[in-house]
């Protein structure tokens, strides 16, 4: 009983400082360039996660039923945080893309796509999503696992939507907010997610007291509601042809 009454405390703690730092942080966008320009993301891992890696592998199982339906008759297309080009990978075996663009801000994951990407003209290129890197406009645009990380989430989804041509697919995810502490908790456990909060939320504070002059890591991703995001979507593109959303990822294709 004491336990339960220990494990309750942490888990309204843990949620009053989450609360606490998205309402500090309210207006301001994330920035992770620097974080993940250091690093790269394992999705192979976060695949074989023993609590996790079933919702992971569903969504990958999405990402490539929407690239099948709608990448048949694709030309060119970009790919925006492409990572170690696990879906670059994806979308080399399953659309008929003549002419590939895959960037990254990571200079290790860029290194691990190449060598897994099969495709005559595949182009990788390091850079950041904001930065002009001259790769022109494409009929199928992807983003997959970064969104929340890129920005805030509508401004992102502006910019994607600048790179399609008239009549363009987009393939893109989210995770969300609607159940996003039940899947840290499930993650990393209870108690190291308790520590991530806090230090959220120092980051959070710091941000707002030095009107954005100071940043951490901590402050790299921006979580939305799926219904919020959903709305987004219709405000953005000419129409959302499929959205799936399952209890921490959302996935779904727009058209320009």
């Amino acid at each position: 009983m004491v336990g339960t009454s220990e494990s309750r405390r942490r888990k309204m703690l843990t949620e009053l400082m989450a609360r606490a730092g998205q309402a500090a942080l309210r207006g301001t966008p994330p920035n992770g360039k620097d974080y993940w320009a250091a690093r790269f993301w394992d999705r192979e891992s976060a695949e074989r996660h023993p609590l996790l890696g079933d919702d992971f592998l569903l969504q990958k199982e999405t990402i490539g039923a929407y690239l099948t339906r709608y990448g048949w008759d694709r030309r060119k297309s970009i790919e925006f945080a492409c990572g170690t080009g696990e879906f670059t990978a994806m979308t080399a075996k399953l659309t008929a893309v003549e002419r590939m663009v895959a960037v990254d801000i990571s200079q290790q994951g860029l290194a691990i796509a190449r060598s897994r990407v099969d495709h005559p003209s595949a182009e990788f290129i390091h850079g950041d999503f904001w930065a002009d890197n001259a790769i022109g406009t494409a009929d199928l645009v992807i983003c997959v696992d970064a969104i929340h990380h890129l920005g805030d989430v509508g401004q992102v989804l502006s910019r994607i939507r600048s790179f399609l041509e008239p009549g363009g697919i987009f393939v893109g995810n989210l995770w969300t907010a609607d159940n996003f502490h039940e899947f840290q908790r499930r993650r990393y456990g209870a108690a190291e997610h308790l520590a991530r909060t806090a230090m959220f939320l120092g980051t959070a504070l710091m941000i707002k007291c030095t009107n954005g002059r100071l940043r951490t890591g901590s402050y790299r991703t921006q979580l939305r509601r799926s219904e919020e995001t959903v709305a987004i979507l219709h405000d953005v593109f000419d129409a959302v042809l499929e959205v799936d959303t399952n209890r921490y990822f959302m996935s779904f294709v727009c058209r320009a």
